[in-house]
C-alpha cells in the first residue's frame, strides 16, 4: 500500500494543481481538513481506498489515472487533452468519419483539407 500511497500524493497534486485548486479547495469539497490533504501529499498519511475514489471524483479522473506512475504535469495535461479531444469526437460522428477518411493520407493532402474546410468555414 506503500507504493500506492506514495504514487497517489504525487498525482493528487498533479492534478490539484492543473484544476487550480488549493490544499483547502480540495479539504472542502472532501469535507476533510486542509491539513489531512497536507500530509497525503507529502507522504505523512496514506489514503485508503474509499477515500482515493472520493479524491477522484473531486478531481475529475478516474481510479486509473490517480495511480499512474511516473505522471508528470506535462502528461497529465496531454491526457486531459486527449479526454477532450476524445469526447468532442464521440458527440460528432461526421469528425469521427474525417479521422477515419484521413487516417492513411499524407501529410501535405490533410494540409489541403484543412485549408479548404477553413474556406468553406468562412463562407
Amino acid at each position: 500500500m506503500d507504493a500506492i500511497n506514495n504514487i497517489a500524493r504525487n498525482n493528487i497534486k498533479i492534478y490539484r494543481k492543473m484544476r487550480r485548486m488549493t490544499q483547502k479547495e480540495l479539504a472542502d469539497a472532501l469535507e476533510v481538513t486542509h491539513s489531512s490533504v497536507s500530509a497525503w501529499e507529502i507522504g505523512k498519511n496514506s489514503i485508503d481506498l474509499e477515500r482515493l475514489n472520493e479524491i477522484c471524483h473531486v478531481l475529475g479522473i478516474t481510479l486509473s489515472e490517480l495511480l499512474s506512475e511516473n505522471l508528470s504535469a506535462e502528461t497529465a495535461v496531454l491526457n486531459e487533452e486527449n479526454k477532450k479531444l476524445v469526447e468532442y469526437v464521440g458527440k460528432r460522428p461526421e469528425v469521427k468519419k474525417l479521422i477515419d477518411v484521413t487516417a492513411d493520407s499524407r501529410s501535405s493532402d490533410i494540409l489541403v483539407a484543412i485549408t479548404v474546410l477553413e474556406a468553406l468555414k468562412r463562407r
